[in-house]
């Protein structure tokens, strides 16, 4: 597996991986046109890379395999984890044929690793199995948002 930085180039893989992300339990929620039309959802991706955005792509073979990234929002414009303005929220998704090879505690443990920020944030659902990853990882719970909760890492 190859781990590296992502890019301008990665904006469809990201995109990918955040319909993954969303349709979590395998249950085709969201689709791309869903996913473009819900402003709040979108916000993820939209104008990859921002100046403030960081993200590492995981590759097996030649092959994306798996993403993990973080950006920052405000309070006027949040995400489902926001914290805080300085704060950046990160995103998950392995593609399905990469699952349970590792990938997703690789590509989380070298975003934490190269993150020039000291805290990060997530919003995952209890019954999403990425969430005893994140605890694993040092994920805290500090809040809940309908049916997901608000996780906290301070590095």
């Amino acid at each position: 597996m190859l781990l590296r930085a992502a890019g301008a180039d990665d904006f469809a893989f990201l995109t990918e991986m955040l319909l993954e992300a969303y349709n979590w339990d395998g249950t085709p929620t969201f689709t791309l046109d869903k996913l473009r039309s819900e402003d709040k959802a979108w916000r993820y991706v939209a104008d990859w890379p921002r100046p403030t955005d960081f993200g590492v792509i995981a590759e097996v073979d030649g092959t994306p395999a798996g993403a993990a990234w973080a950006r920052l929002f405000t309070a006027e414009r949040s995400g489902y984890g926001y914290v805080a303005d300085d704060v950046p929220e990160l995103s998950l998704g392995v593609s399905p044929a990469f699952r349970r090879q590792g990938i997703a505690r690789a590509v989380m443990t070298e975003l934490i690793r190269i993150s020039p920020y000291r805290r990060l944030s997530l919003s995952v659902d209890p019954a999403n199995n990425a969430a005893k990853l994140y605890r694993s990882l040092g994920f805290r719970t500090v809040g809940t948002v309908e049916t997901s909760e608000t996780m906290l890492l301070e590095l």
